[in-house]
């Protein structure tokens, strides 16, 4: 429970990410989430209800020790630098809108990143995914949606939140898909007539009535559908099919990536469709040596066969 002038804090903090920094919604109800635990370890660590005081006034100790059992909870690298970015943030925006002052926070450096090799999936494991996946929905118009939502992630290589972020709008343009990607990025990416062939028939059995800027893939209630919901068919699939353990929705972006450069493009293009700032990001797929993008992309990638 949040005094209700913290709370005000966060609401307007919230509102300063999104209209002024352009972050997206993921990033904003990642950073609150992050936020949230934070301010709920402070209140532990004091043994009291959070008070603006406590925060302008947090230490060294306490950071460190809200750090120390995130990684004691098994969260990865990643997550607990985001976290600290996130409290950062928050903090900095307290600088520009309240009289608090250089806080000792930012003297805080985010933890080293261990660079992880990424684990894309077979062809085989693709085909077998894309082909079974219908199978776990119970109703018709679940179990196409499925397929749509999956195929068009391994046919676009987009995020799983840019993939549910899809509405009719990007359904009218018959070459390319344009997204907003991370850090109001945009891309273009070309449609593969499967992906929007499997979309417009799930769209058609769809029980709800949807306008055109509408998130099109949507939950058994109606409501948009979220990440986790999707990547819990993706267990039920993996488990019965005795799939690899990494399977997820992200790793088919990853596979389209990484089977792309088998099939010969070259790091730069995909470093595009991907919507990577930096190439560096890209070039942990592989070393490979450089090809056309687009004869491959339109000839040989394997999801056309």
């Amino acid at each position: 429970m949040l005094d209700i002038s913290i709370q005000e804090l966060i609401n307007k903090w919230q509102q300063y990410l999104v209209l002024q920094r352009n972050y997206s919604n993921h990033t904003v109800i990642a950073y609150n989430n992050d936020l949230k635990h934070f301010l709920e370890f402070m209140n532990y660590y004091n043994s009291e209800l959070v008070t603006i005081n406590h925060i302008k006034t947090a230490d060294i100790r306490l950071i460190r020790s809200w750090l120390a059992k995130r990684n004691c909870n098994n969260f990865t690298t990643s997550s607990i630098s985001r976290g600290l970015s996130a409290v950062k943030n928050f903090y900095r925006f307290l600088e520009k809108t309240t009289q608090l002052n250089s806080h000792i926070i930012f003297s805080i450096k985010s933890p080293k990143k261990t660079k992880l090799l990424l684990k894309a999936l077979s062809e085989d494991d693709v085909v077998i995914s894309l082909e079974h996946i219908e199978e776990y929905g119970n109703v018709k118009w679940i179990e196409l949606r499925n397929k749509a939502l999956l195929v068009l992630i391994y046919a676009s290589g987009l995020r799983i939140s840019e993939a549910l972020s899809i509405t009719k709008l990007h359904l009218q343009n018959l070459e390319f898909i344009r997204i907003i990607g991370k850090g109001s990025k945009e891309r273009i990416i070309p449609w593969l007539p499967i992906a929007k062939n499997l979309i417009t028939q799930y769209l058609e059995i769809l029980p709800y009535k949807l306008d055109d800027n509408e998130p099109i893939f949507r939950g058994k209630q109606g409501k948009q559908l979220q990440p986790p919901v999707f990547n819990r068919e993706l267990i039920k699939l993996k488990h019965f099919y005795g799939l690899p353990q990494h399977l997820t929705a992200h790793s088919f972006r990853h596979s389209f990536a990484s089977h792309l450069l088998e099939h010969g493009a070259d790091l730069r293009s995909i470093q595009e469709l991907l919507g990577h700032k930096s190439l560096s990001t890209t070039q942990n797929y592989t070393k490979t040596s450089i090809k056309h993008l687009e004869a491959v992309y339109t000839t040989a990638y394997p999801i056309k066969k």
